[in-house]
């Protein structure tokens, strides 16, 4: 799996990129392996090419968010029509979506035109195959793409609310789909004491015996103060086979950390 957050606004600080990160969380916890995260400026030609770039590599699923809107600088769906070679057309099902958004808007706003000018107009404007998903909380609707029966690629609103809504709504079926039904465990171990560089070795040692688990120390300021952490952590759509695994991946470090003179103060399960 992939993800591309699109928006000048995200690279020169006007806004925080929290959209990844939640994308991420959500995705990771049903299964879901996240190999590259990008953020993208509002660049036909850049977003075109990492798109490219990204179907060579042919992730299952593609997930970007931004660039979706009636402005000049929405560039998301003239990207993927270069990038698929497919003609941008206007999807009736899609217009009909934003005709209806800003119709409601209009009978809530006073003096609100709700007329379909040739900006709003461009937020139906699709790559020929793309099927349209309803965003309950704004005008642009997000779009789903199959491509050569190997990738699907999911075009999301760059505004939060409206990505949540559409990723925990109408999303669902095609994540069930394209990642399955899975899970993530993440377990934390805390060290009595710190020194990074007395367990680097046992660390690279478990992690070699242990290939599906996924394993990352560091420093944490806890409530009674600074500790060494080791954070296990794996996800699968097989549960009880992950659980498993990260149970015997934990006796493993136990028992080397217990050797080199380490104690658990305490086991947090997320």
């Amino acid at each position: 799996m992939e993800i591309f957050a699109i928006g000048n606004e995200l690279l020169v600080g006007q806004v925080q990129d929290t959209n990844t990160h939640w994308l991420i969380r959500q995705s990771t916890a049903i299964g879901a392996r996240v190999r590259r995260a990008v953020i993208l400026r509002d660049e036909y030609d850049e977003i075109a090419d990492a798109l490219e770039s990204a179907l060579k590599r042919r992730p299952r699923l593609i997930l970007t968010t931004g660039g979706l809107g009636p402005t000049d600088d929405d560039l998301t769906m003239r990207a993927l029509s270069r990038a698929l070679n497919l003609d941008l057309v206007e999807d009736p099902a899609a217009l009909e979506m934003v005709r209806k958004r800003y119709e409601y808007i209009a009978s809530i706003r006073p003096n609100f035109s709700a007329e379909l000018n040739e900006a709003r107009r461009k937020m139906a404007l699709l790559p020929r195959g793309g099927t349209p998903i309803s965003n309950p909380n704004g005008a642009a609707p997000g779009v789903v793409l199959e491509v050569n029966g190997t990738t699907t690629i999911v075009s999301l609103p760059g505004v939060p609310s409206e990505m949540k809504e559409i990723y925990n709504g109408s999303l669902q079926p095609i994540l069930a789909r394209t990642i399955g039904a899975g899970g993530y465990i993440e377990r934390t171990l805390v060290l009595d004491r710190g020194d990074e560089s007395r367990i680097a070795e046992l660390l690279q040692d478990v992690q070699a015996r242990h290939h599906a688990v996924y394993i990352k120390s560091r420093g944490q300021m806890l409530e009674d103060g600074i500790h060494l952490t080791i954070v296990l952590s794996a996800g699968s759509s097989d549960l009880t086979a992950m659980r498993t695994e990260v149970s015997h991946t934990e006796a493993d470090l136990v028992s080397g950390l217990s050797h080199l003179e380490y104690s658990i103060k305490r086991i947090v399960e997320s």
